[in-house]
């Protein structure tokens, strides 16, 4: 399970870094295309056009990585946690599908077997202390 949580995880994070990547690279290719368009006013209007189409694609790309809202807080080690924050979101996600036995550590269902056990040796009109 931790495995298919951390490559959800590292996948979602990959989304994220594809988000600036793509800022970046529509940025300076925007700011090119202005100055481009500045410089030729005959042709101005064809270089001004890709401009809102590099911005709806980055919107989507935005919303792919992030969702509707989000708050960034970038430190040194951002994507090691974001890959953290993601797999601690799938695991609760799918903890809470899992029946109330499969939330049980193996420690804890070993113990419940061995109190069934004794419960059917003794008998159920004993009390257990």
């Amino acid at each position: 399970m931790y495995k298919e949580l951390r490559e959800k995880a590292e996948e979602k994070v990959e989304n994220k870094k594809a988000f600036y990547i793509c800022a970046i690279i529509f940025t300076s290719t925007s700011f090119v295309l202005l100055l481009l368009s500045f410089y030729l006013p005959g042709a101005s209007f064809w270089l001004r056009l890709p401009i809102p189409i590099l911005m709806m694609v980055l919107g989507v790309v935005y919303i792919n990585a992030f969702g509707w809202s989000s708050s960034n807080t970038h430190s040194e080690d951002w994507e090691e946690d974001e890959i953290e924050k993601e797999i601690v979101k799938r695991y609760q996600q799918k903890k809470a599908q899992l029946s109330p036995i499969a939330d049980l550590s193996d420690k804890e269902l070993l113990e419940l077997k061995e109190l069934e056990r004794l419960k059917q040796k003794w008998g159920r009109d004993e009390e257990y202390v």
